[in-house]
C-alpha cells in the first residue's frame, strides 16, 4: 500500500492534492463564467422585433368587399342618420347638425367630399353602433363640435366619436376642431391609411382605446393634453401606437404620442413641442427609423420598461431627460440629445413630471437597469449626468460623444453596477467631482485623464499614436476637466499624445485596461451652475 494515498468511500485522493487543485481550479474556472455571463449581458439581441411580436392589429378595413354595396348620394341639409351598412358619399354644409351612425354589427364607408359640419350641441360625427366605420377623404372637408354637449353619455368627448373601429383614409384633407374636449375618438381600433389632418383639440388630439394605426398621412395637431395617445391598460395585443410612415407637426400641452403598453414607430418626420414628455409608453417604445426634433418639457422619448432604438435621425434639442427607460437599447441610428438632467437615463420605474420630481435619489445599486450602446452615433450634452444607469452600462460599439456637466455633483458617466467596455469608441467629458471611467472589466483599454487645470468650451482635444494618426478626436461645447475615453486601436504598452487646440498637453503609455493620466485630487472643483445634482 503506498503511504501517500488514502481510501475513502471508494474514492482515491492523491497525498500531492492534484484532484484537490483540479476542484479549486474548476471553482475558480466557473466563477470566471459566471462574472463573463454577468458582464456580458451587453451582448444583447433585444430589436423592435419583440415589440412589433406583442401588438395584434386588426385591419378589419382591409377585409371589407365595398363593392357589394351601391353608393347612396348625400346632400346634406339636415342631421344624417345612418342604420343599414353601405356606402355614403356626402357633399354639402350643416350648421348646428350632425352624422349619426347607428348600424348595429354593420359596416359603414362615409366619403366626405368638401363636406362643412359644424354642431353646436355635440359630435359632428358620432357613431353609436357598427363593426367598421371608414371615413374617406375627397377635397377640403371641415367638422367641429362645440363648447357643450347635450343628451350624451359622459364618455361622448369628441367632434369624431366611435364606438366602432374607425379608419381614415383617402387622399383629401380634413380640419377638425375640437372645441367640447377632443377631436377624434375611437372606442376600438383607430386606424389612419392616408389623408390630411388638421386637428386642434382642447383636450386630446386623436384618442383611442385599443389602438391608433398610421400606415400613412400628414397631421399637424395643436392639443390641450396629449396629442396622439391610447388608453387600453388590460386587453392582451392592445394598448399600442404603431406609425408605419407620415409627417407630424405636434404641439402638445400634455404628451406627444402616448399609449399604455407599446410606441413602435418605423418611419415618418416627426416635429413635437410638448409640456411632458414627448414619446411615452408605459411599457414599450421602439424606434425603428424616422427623423425626430423633439422639444420636451420632461422626457424625450420615454418607456417605463424598455426602450429600443434600431435606426433614425433623433434630435432632441430640450428636454429634462432625453431617453429614459429601466432598460435602454441603442443598436443603431444616429441621436443627438440636450438635456437639462441626464442625457440617457436607465432607471427603474415610472417617471414623473420634471416640473414635481423629487430631489437627488439613494446611490443604490439597481441591476434591472441596462444601458447598452451596440452601434449607431450617439451625442449628448447634459447638465446632470450624460449617460447613467443605475445598474449596468455597457458600450459594445457605435461613436459616443458626451459633453457632460460643469458642476461636481454629476458625471459624464454614471452606472451604479458599472460599465463595461468591449467595443466602439467613447469620449466623455465634464467635471472631474464624479467621475468614472469605462471601466476595469473593459476588454477595451480605455484612459481616465484628469486635466491640471479647467479647460474652456470649444477646446479640441485629440488623442494621437506615435505614427501622429488621430485616434480621438472631439470639440467640447463646455468647460470640463475629466475625459474618460476609450477605442480599439489602444493597445497595452503603446504610447500616445493628448493635444489640446493642436497644441501637445501630455503624453502617456498604456499600463492597464483603465490608464489614468494626472491626479485626480487636482482642480476638482469647477464653476458650479443650476444643473441638477446627485440624482440617479
Amino acid at each position: 500500500m503506498t503511504k501517500n494515498k488514502k481510501s475513502r468511500g471508494g474514492k482515491t485522493f492523491s497525498g500531492n492534492h492534484h484532484g484537490l487543485k483540479w476542484l479549486i481550479f474548476s471553482f475558480a474556472l466557473l466563477a470566471v463564467v459566471v462574472v463573463a455571463i454577468v458582464l456580458n449581458l451587453n451582448h444583447t439581441v433585444d430589436d423592435t422585433n419583440k415589440i412589433a411580436g406583442v401588438i395584434d392589429v386588426d385591419n378589419g378595413d382591409s377585409k371589407i368587399n365595398w363593392e357589394r354595396y351601391q353608393t347612396v348620394d348625400v346632400n346634406l341639409s339636415e342631421s344624417l342618420k345612418i342604420i343599414e351598412s353601405g356606402t355614403y358619399h356626402i357633399s354639402g354644409s350643416l350648421d348646428g347638425g350632425m352624422i349619426t351612425i347607428d348600424a348595429g354589427v354593420g359596416e359603414v364607408r362615409l366619403i366626405l367630399d368638401n363636406v362643412t359640419i359644424n354642431n353646436t350641441s355635440g359630435p359632428a360625427i358620432y357613431c353609436s353602433s357598427a363593426e367598421d366605420v371608414v371615413i374617406e377623404l375627397n377635397g377640403n372637408n371641415y367638422l367641429s363640435d362645440g363648447d357643450y354637449y347635450s343628451d350624451y353619455e359622459d364618455d361622448v368627448t369628441g367632434t369624431i366619436y366611435s364606438k366602432a373601429d374607425l379608419t381614415f383614409q383617402g387622399e383629401g384633407s380634413l380640419t377638425i376642431t375640437g372645441n367640447f374636449q377632443d377631436a377624434i375618438v375611437g372606442k376600438d381600433d383607430v386606424k389612419f391609411n392616408s389623408g390630411v389632418y388638421m386637428i386642434t383639440a382642447k383636450d386630446d388630439g386623436v384618442r383611442g382605446k385599443d389602438s391608433v394605426y398610421v400606415v400613412s398621412g400628414d397631421f399637424v395637431i395643436d392639443s390641450g393634453a396629449d396629442a396622439i395617445k391610447v388608453t387600453n391598460e388590460l386587453d392582451s395585443g392592445k394598448g399600442f401606437v404603431l406609425i408605419e410612415s407620415g409627417n407630424f407637426a405636434i404641439d402638445a400641452s400634455a404628451k406627444g404620442i402616448k399609449a399604455t403598453k407599446s410606441i413602435l414607430i418605423y418611419d415618418g418626420n416627426f416635429t413635437i413641442t410638448s409640456y411632458d414628455d414627448s414619446i411615452h409608453s408605459n411599457n414599450y417604445v421602439g424606434i425603428v427609423g424616422g427623423d425626430y426634433v423633439i422639444n420636451a418639457g420632461d422626457d424625450g422619448i420615454h418607456a417605463d420598461r424598455e426602450l429600443i432604438v434600431d435606426g433614425g435621425d433623433i434630435v432632441i434639442i430640450k428636454a429634462y431627460e432625453g431617453l429614459e427607460a429601466q432598460v435602454i437599447t441603442v443598436n443603431s441610428g444616429t441621436m443627438s440629445i440636450t438635456a437639462t438632467d441626464d442625457g440617457l437615463n436607465a432607471g427603474g420605474g415610472a417617471d414623473e413630471s420634471a416640473m414635481n420630481r423629487p430631489g437627488a435619489g439613494p446611490f443604490n445599486a439597481d441591476t434591472s437597469c441596462i444601458l447598452s450602446i451596440n452601434g449607431g452615433q450617439v451625442y449628448v450634452n447634459a447638465s446632470g449626468d450624460g449617460i447613467d444607469s443605475n445598474g449596468y452600462l455597457y458600450f459594445n460599439g457605435g461613436n459616443v460623444e458626451v459633453d457632460g456637466p460643469t458642476n461636481s455633483g454629476n458625471g459624464a458617466l454614471d452606472a451604479g453596477a458599472g460599465i463595461v467596455m468591449s467595443g466602439g469608441k467613447v469620449v466623455a467629458v465634464g467635471a472631474s467631482g464624479m467621475a468614472e471611467s469605462l471601466g476595469s472589466d473593459s476588454s477595451i483599454f480605455n484612459i481616465n485623464v484628469y486635466f491640471e487645470s479647467t479647460q474652456p468650451a470649444n477646446t479640441k482635444i485629440e488623442i494621437k499614436d506615435n505614427n501622429g494618426e488621430v485616434l480621438i478626436s472631439h470639440t467640447s461645447a463646455k468647460t470640463f476637466n475629466h475625459m474618460a475615453t476609450g477605442c480599439e486601436k489602444f493597445q497595452l504598452g503603446s504610447t500616445y499624445t493628448i493635444y489640446l487646440n493642436d497644441e501637445f498637453y501630455k503624453s502617456f503609455t498604456v499600463s492597464d485596461i483603465v490608464t489614468t493620466v494626472g491626479n485626480s485630487n487636482t482642480n476638482q472643483m469647477m464653476p458650479q451652475n443650476n444643473g441638477p445634482q446627485n440624482r440617479r
